[in-house]
């Protein structure tokens, strides 16, 4: 560098320098030549890893060729206890010597068999050996020796000199462990290695075949998912250790580029179906379950990306996913641990073990750890472990489900000794008969239902073997039998049926096949229940929907009526009207009218339009306390007020007619009750009360008494209102609330709509009930109506 310098400034400098630029030049060329003669003394005993004896230089450019590269002035000697420069875009050489102490055969080991291209040249005392040009990307019988490592081999006498240069250009990480040792020593540590990975590996297949197995027996999803965890991390680790490059494609090196990323991805993804299997996050409704079906969606692309991206790229790429997919899963396994969840304290433990192993291996990778066998095989040793403490997991399923089954068991007998009970015991009749009728066992409550004390009894008698004769209906029996050829089953038929004390009673039957593994129906079964009292209601809905159109019939005929009388007064006066006109007109035309029939006509027209005018305003009054008759019409606020101040508000409005009619009003109330809700409609319903009392009631009584009775009871409000006036007849209660019913029709307006719009208000808008009653046999009317004292107020009331 110095040298280079100087030169720039010109040959007058170098002059005025030579003597320090020789001093330089001279120390340079020391240091190469004492760096390029260091030699590794060896013997045939011992084993050596071959670091810091070693020199590397790095082609930034790729064009260096061995020539270049021995005379190149830019080796540096390794720095570290490991060969291993990680990912670098660089091709690397590497040179040592060697001095042999005995003489014999060696071996050169390179334990890591993913190096692309791999250039070996040699030399022994100065003559160069053949080159070898060999790595994962070209064919396997390039290799010196055939093994699934790297080994260059050496026939060496004593005292003799090794000189090798190593090119290594690779798409994967740049991680060259180089052994050297005897032919003997590599054989045995060969052996050792290869007896060590066949344990693992046959383990590891026993644990699958074992697994499938199960799976097979089984059908539980985990297991499958647990197998094919397995093979493909058993494809991964032959792709990786070189095996399968030499047993199946050794002619096709291009696969090697496939291969390992391909299953890599496919561990990440198995290995993600199985920790959700296993863990049941597939069916966990917690966030953390989408966290992981991202996972394994992402994952799920790698063995595909493995085709369309570099090595390169992809591999980091699944280390990466690989690191942030077990550091999850290790953090949900403590997680479900915390809460008592046995097997994921199992799967935590072997999930950490594996990572340790992930993180090694990647360390060694990224060339942080040294290489040898731990951390070589780290990542197989931690899924090794991995896979046995899953196995312990599994069997722990097994016996979890061992002793789910036996409690199942136990409940299973439970539920047959609790189905006995409920056979026997139930209230419903439970029978089975043959196919001609004959009853094979029924229950207690069928024996009762047909009339008969025990069940003895009743299979002692006639029609244990014939059913069918309980039918009231003789056609029944045939109906039953080809609607069960239809449908298949009964469900709900309902039939009458005669009773042993010789009554009859509505039953509803439901009945199905019991079949044999042929589809032969052996026997049916089925149910008998009782339902007089559903008839019954049915027919008293029946007798409601009569009287509801009686109600609405004589709702129209009500209005009909009430308007016929001003609507035909009307018309009479229009007709009447209508003469008087022809009259006018007829007369003026002959000439004929005079003074006093024009007076005579106009009197009488004014006669006619006043009445039909009368009659229309009665019309319009009655059309208005029809809409009155709906709560809807009414438009009741919601609010809040105080009871007492409602009723005596009420009051107050007949203060003059009370005072006309001489009647005592008295008011009992607390006046602390709060109604909430609507104020104005229970206001309504006190003011058709009292109106109806003043109008209909009294007559000629003398000492007319009106109570209005007011209380709380548990959230429900009693309204009682009493009267001494002449009561209601039987008919008079039962049409009280119809819309029409009045005593006083045609009186003052009367229609008889006031007690009805009672009725509407307290059931509809206030959601409660009213009763009349006799008020302990007091004379007179009594009702009594109790509703919520809150109502949750309403949009709009509805229609009924």
């Amino acid at each position: 560098m110095l040298l280079f310098y100087r030169a720039k400034n010109g040959t007058g400098e170098m002059v005025k320098t030579g003597n320090l630029t020789l001093i330089s030049i001279l120390l340079v060329l020391f240091s190469c030549l004492s760096a390029a003669n260091q030699v590794i003394e060896v013997d045939e005993l011992h084993s050596y890893n071959l670091t810091h004896q070693v020199e590397f230089l790095l082609d930034n450019d790729f064009s260096l060729d061995i020539h270049s590269a021995r005379t190149s002035q830019h080796w540096q000697n390794i720095g570290h206890d490991n060969i291993n420069f990680g990912f670098i875009d660089s091709a690397l050489w590497l040179r040592f010597k060697i001095k042999t102490k005995q003489a014999n055969h060696y071996i050169l080991n390179i334990p890591y068999p993913l190096l692309d291209h791999l250039d070996h040249y040699s030399s022994i005392n100065g003559i160069d050996q053949p080159t070898i040009y060999t790595g994962d990307a070209r064919k396997f019988n390039s290799r010196a020796v055939d093994h699934i490592d790297f080994a260059f081999p050496y026939t060496l006498a004593a005292d003799q000199v090794l000189s090798v240069y190593l090119r290594v250009n690779s798409q994967g990480s740049y991680e060259v462990p180089l052994r050297f040792s005897s032919k003997d020593i590599f054989l045995n540590e060969n052996d050792n290695n290869t007896f060590i990975r066949g344990w693992g590996s046959g383990i590891i297949w026993l644990i699958l075949f074992y697994n499938l197995f199960i799976y097979l027996a089984i059908r539980d999803r985990v297991y499958a998912f647990y197998v094919l965890n397995a093979f493909a991390l058993l494809v991964t680790s032959y792709a990786f250790d070189g095996s399968l490059f030499k047993l199946l494609w050794p002619n096709e090196p291009a696969i090697n580029n496939y291969a390992f990323p391909i299953f890599n991805g496919l561990i990440l993804a198995t290995n993600l179906l199985f920790m959700m299997e296993l863990l049941q996050l597939f069916k966990s409704q917690y966030w953390y379950r989408q966290y992981f079906l991202g996972l394994l969606f992402i994952t799920s692309t790698y063995p595909f990306l493995a085709i369309l991206l570099p090595y390169s790229t992809i591999v980091p790429i699944e280390v990466l996913s690989a690191i942030i997919v077990n550091v999850s899963a290790v953090i949900l396994g403590i997680h479900l641990s915390l809460k008592g969840d046995r097997t994921a304290l199992y799967f935590t433990f072997s999930v950490g073990f594996f990572l340790v192993g992930l993180i090694c291996n990647n360390l060694k990778s990224l060339g942080l750890l040294p290489t040898n066998f731990v951390t070589q095989h780290a990542y197989q040793l931690g899924y090794f472990i991995e896979m046995i403490v899953l196995s312990l997991a599994l069997a722990q399923r097994i016996d979890k489900a061992r002793r789910e089954n036996i409690e199942s068991q136990k409940e299973s007998i439970k539920n047959l000794r609790l189905y006995k009970n409920l056979y026997n015991n139930s209230v419903t009749g439970i029978f089975q008969v043959e196919k001609d009728g004959k009853l094979i066992s029924v229950n207690s409550a069928f024996a009762q239902l047909v009339g008969f004390t025990s069940i003895n009894s009743l299979m002692r008698s006639t029609l244990a073997y014939n059913v069918s004769a309980l039918t009231l209906n003789p056609e029944a029996p045939a109906k039953i039998v080809e609607l069960m050829k239809i449908k298949g089953s009964l469900v709900d038929f309902e039939e009458q049926i005669v009773h042993q004390a010789g009554n009859t009673i509505w039953v509803s039957l439901s009945m199905r096949p019991v079949k044999d593994n042929e589809n032969n129906t052996v026997y049916y079964e089925g149910t008998l229940l009782d339902i007089s009292e559903r008839k019954e209601n049915e027919t008293l809905r029946e007798q409601a929907l009569k009287d509801r159109m009686i109600s609405m019939e004589q709702l129209v005929v009500g209005i009909c009526h009430e308007l016929n009388t001003p609507l035909g007064s009307t018309m009479t006066a229009i007709s009447h009207l209508r003469d008087l006109s022809t009259r006018l007109n007829d007369t003026y035309h002959q000439k004929l009218l005079t003074r006093n029939i024009f007076q005579d006509i106009v009197t009488q027209e004014m006669e006619a339009l006043n009445l039909a005018e009368a009659n229309l305003r009665r019309v319009d009054s009655l059309v208005r306390q029809f809409k009155l008759s709906s709560i809807h019409e009414f438009g009741f606020k919601t609010g809040e007020a105080f009871l007492i101040n409602i009723i005596e508000s009420v009051v107050e409005e007949f203060h003059q007619k009370i005072i006309d009619e001489n009647v005592v009003v008295d008011t009992l109330c607390d006046s602390d009750i709060i109604i909430s809700g609507y104020p104005q409609a229970i206001g309504e319903i006190v003011k058709q009360l009292v109106s109806n009392s003043i109008d209909h009631a009294f007559g000629d009584i003398k000492d007319k008494h009106i109570r209005i009775k007011a209380s709380l009871n548990e959230g429900t409000i009693y309204l009682e209102y009493w009267d001494n006036g002449t009561g209601l007849s039987e008919q008079s209660k039962k049409e009280l609330f119809n819309p029409f019913y009045t005593t006083m029709r045609g009186l003052n307006g009367k229609v008889g709509l006031g007690m009805y719009l009672t009725f509407n208000i307290l059931t509809q808008l206030l959601n409660g009930q009213v009763e009349l009653g006799d008020n302990n046999a007091e004379e007179g009317f009594y009702l009594k109506a109790y509703f919520p004292r809150s109502i949750t107020p309403k949009d709009k009331v509805p229609k009924t």
